[in-house]
């Protein structure tokens, strides 16, 4: 982990170096983790490569994502001083709103699946999304990775809702 640590804080700063406004720190496991491997496998280390890029570039915005986190995020979010949180699919947005430090920007969570499909639904959970976040700084995005097979007009339909949605 000390390796994997040294060598991720490496590679951020040469990004950031190079030009990125921002960065993440992506982990696909984070959820299969029990709370003490948890604390020990992400947040320690995590906590680690954020407090190393702060010394040297406190103004570049660190993004967390934790998959699969759930119910470990509130601790996630205090104990690593990341910036921004990503979150999954799985997590309530209103869970998340009220479990969260009401300060700290959200990216996420529309489920993949539910792009793929479109349709009603798909404007539900979009529209749930934004009126969960409507009281804090929210990136809009999936809360994983988009799939092959995703109709781009699905896309398109999203975008234009967020970008004409009002409070």
């Amino acid at each position: 982990i000390e390796a994997i640590t040294a060598t991720t804080i490496d590679y951020l700063r040469a990004q950031i170096d190079a030009g990125a406004d921002a960065v993440q720190l992506f982990d696909s496991w984070a959820g299969s983790l029990s709370p003490r491997q948890f604390e020990t496998l992400v947040i320690a280390p995590n906590a680690a490569i954020v407090a190393a890029l702060k010394t040297t570039h406190p103004q570049t915005p660190i993004i967390g994502f934790p998959k699969g986190a759930g119910g470990k995020l509130p601790a996630y979010a205090s104990e690593t001083g990341v910036d921004a949180l990503g979150i999954d699919e799985t997590v309530d947005p209103l869970w998340a709103h009220a479990s969260l430090p009401s300060d700290l920007p959200v990216q996420g969570n529309l489920d993949p699946l539910v792009l793929v499909a479109g349709g009603p639904q798909l404007s539900a959970a979009v529209d749930h999304i934004l009126r969960a976040f409507a009281e804090r700084p929210h990136i809009f995005n999936l809360g994983h990775g988009i799939v092959p097979d995703t109709p781009i007009a699905h896309v398109e339909a999203v975008l234009a809702q967020v970008r004409s949605w009002t409070r």
